[in-house]
């Protein structure tokens, strides 16, 4: 008879794997946390029909990476009946910057101004004097799949850094030149933000590269900025993707535009504030990590989640709380 886990969870950040070990222990779902050193056997095991597993939360697959154990186990655990956050095939398709960014393009979605050039055309592509005029020089390179900044230059001038980028990223299939934008400033704040769209929730917070600071954006600083299309926007990418679980960045310009410009991150980085200078707000990770196990327990009850109404009531203005400095650690 095979062994059941009701949540699986592929992470690599400790703090995170906890909250969700814990709300999971509340409730009786059995958990499992599928690190590197177990990562094969698991899924061997769940080929082999020995382990079973009803909802998946997947935050380490690389679809274009050759034998990635954790995408062939999000597939295998697709292909048994399970429930996986997010969808192999759909993340896979809209990781591609470049496929994507095309689809964002024709369907109305805010991008900076951007070429898209294939592999194949790299060696022999010439940045014209047309092209510089259209996106401005220096400009973005970067690569259209990849992670982390891989490959990413956002001061180049010529070919040569088209064809680095092309170099350091060998997986990537499609390569992305863009216009450079400038951020707003908005009373101190960089007009740049990461907003994480969770099971149809969205969670906008200020984001200001290169220091790559965290803060929470309360509902009272998006009034007094007009920030509502933060939303619009990661609901549009949330509804073309169909990925329920992802993070992107958005900039508010200096000519006021709202422009998507790392359109879709699946492997959100959930490392914590408390521990990490560069870290995700922890209420921000303990609210996700909620509302993942919540749609865990939905999809293992056949039907609500025991405890939506609690959630509701209890954080409902979660973000008002820290604001205030209402919020005590561990609540």
């Amino acid at each position: 008879m095979a062994q059941f886990y009701d949540v699986a969870l592929v992470a690599l950040e400790g703090y995170f794997a906890s909250r969700i070990r814990e709300y999971c222990g509340q409730f009786n779902l059995p958990f499992f946390l599928v690190e590197p050193i177990w990562a094969n056997d698991f899924l061997a095991k769940v080929n082999d029909g020995a382990i079973g597993v009803r909802v998946l939360i997947d935050m380490a697959s690389d679809a274009h990476e050759p034998d990635n154990v954790y995408f062939g186990l999000a597939k295998a655990v697709k292909a048994a009946g399970g429930y996986v956050i997010n969808d192999p095939e759909l993340g896979a398709l809209a990781a591609d910057k470049g496929l994507f960014h095309v689809k964002l393009e024709q369907n109305g979605v805010p991008v900076p101004k951007s070429v898209v050039i294939q592999r194949s055309q790299v060696e022999t592509y010439r940045i014209t004097d047309e092209l510089k005029t259209q996106i401005g020089v220096p400009f973005v390179v970067k690569p259209g799949w990849g992670g982390g900044a891989l490959g990413v230059n956002i001061n180049a001038r010529t070919e040569q850094d088209l064809l680095k980028c092309a170099e350091v990223a060998p997986n990537s299939d499609s390569f992305l030149i863009q216009r450079r934008i400038k951020p707003r400033d908005l009373d101190g704040h960089v007009g740049w933000f990461r907003v994480f769209h969770v099971l149809g929730e969205v969670i906008p917070c200020w984001w200001e590269p290169p220091a790559n600071q965290y803060q929470l954006l309360t509902p009272l600083q998006q009034r007094v900025y007009r920030l509502g299309p933060l939303r619009k926007i990661s609901k549009d990418i949330a509804r073309l993707s169909g990925v329920e679980f992802f993070s992107t960045e958005i900039c508010f310009t200096t000519e006021r535009e709202f422009l998507a410009v790392d359109y879709l991150n699946t492997d959100c980085d959930m490392h914590p504030k408390s521990f990490f200078p560069t870290g995700v707000p922890d209420e921000v990770v303990r609210h996700i990590a909620w509302l993942l196990v919540n749609r865990g327990m939905s999809v293992v009850k056949k039907g609500r989640g025991y405890f939506d109404e609690e959630l509701e009531e209890k954080d409902q203005d979660w973000v008002e709380r820290r604001r205030l400095g209402l919020l005590v650690p561990g609540e």
